[in-house]
């Protein structure tokens, strides 16, 4: 009985020392994200009051973090699609059709492509700005 207990708590210490060392590990990754990204709140907020080339600088890294993130996940649903295309439906919904079908994965697939598209143009015109404002600096 007292060698059960034992066990149990051996268990228990190293489940507890277990969870410190993983949120030990996960607050170090967290520290070392890049300042660089903004809340939606302070995207608009920015939006609004960028006046310095370095505001516009943020904001363009903002979207151009969006597009990465976009186009990645674009990639996978597209590669799901292709892969769910060679496989015979499994679920099947109420109408009859599969729920899990190629064509859901490849409108979804376009749809973040065209959203990581459209993030890279709003980059682009910020880093513009950027560029006009370094521009008139140079002029005056």
């Amino acid at each position: 009985m007292k060698n059960k207990r034992h066990k149990v708590a051996r268990r228990m210490a190293l489940a507890v020392l277990s969870l410190v060392v993983l949120s030990g590990t996960l607050v170090v990754e967290a520290r070392a994200e890049p300042s660089a990204s903004l809340s939606k709140k302070e995207l608009k907020t920015l939006l609004t009051t960028a006046k310095s080339p370095a505001d516009h600088q943020r904001i363009a890294a903002y979207y151009r973090s969006k597009a990465e993130r976009l186009t990645a996940k674009a990639q996978e649903f597209s590669a799901e699609a292709d892969r769910l295309a060679t496989q015979p439906a499994t679920v099947e919904s109420k109408q009859g059709i599969s729920c899990n079908c190629a064509s859901h994965y490849r409108y979804w697939s376009k749809r973040y492509a065209q959203e990581a598209k459209d993030s890279e143009t709003l980059a682009a015109q910020q880093e513009q700005l950027t560029q006009n404002y370094q521009a008139n600096a140079a002029q005056k």
